[in-house]
């Protein structure tokens, strides 16, 4: 029998997406209704467009696009990042328009947890699926250790 006791405390930090039976019910709406007019009163949503590296299927992808240090950038750690190691072609569908864009996978937990800390500043934890102990100011160290990754969209000029 372990006589240790348990820490049971809660991260200042964590990740807390939406659950995933919400997600599967709402992403099919969110992708028609981001690219039609509508989708102009939905930023900072958009909907990426792009070929699977292996399968070669076209994915369409409802994603939060935050602005960090001007550049367009989405966290996620869903399995569908890896297309984009290495970098890869994107349509970014935003606002009403569809955009080219070259997609670039980030995993740097340096990198990451910096970026994270721009837009949580200008959007709050909540919109990039976390959550954030009342009251703390979370550290880019902190961030990092949440384990996301990021995705930087390079528009074509």
């Amino acid at each position: 029998m372990n006589n240790q006791a348990q820490d049971t405390t809660i991260p200042s930090v964590r990740s807390k997406p939406p659950p995933a039976r919400l997600m599967r019910l709402l992403n099919p709406l969110m992708r028609v209704a981001i690219r039609s007019r509508l989708g102009r009163r939905m930023e900072p949503l958009a909907v990426l467009r792009y070929h699977g590296r292996h399968s070669g299927r076209r994915r369409d992808i409802p994603v939060g696009v935050h602005d960090v240090a001007g550049v367009p950038s989405v966290f996620t750690d869903r399995p569908w990042r890896l297309n984009f190691a290495g970098g890869a072609d994107v349509i970014v569908m935003r606002a009403g328009q569809a955009r080219p864009a070259r997609a670039e996978l980030v995993e740097d937990p340096d990198q990451v947890g910096s970026a994270l800390a721009v837009a949580i500043r200008e959007v709050g934890p909540r919109k990039l699926g976390l959550a954030v102990a009342e009251g703390h100011r979370p550290t880019a160290a902190e961030l990092a250790a949440v384990g996301r990754s990021m995705i930087r969209l390079h528009f074509d000029a």
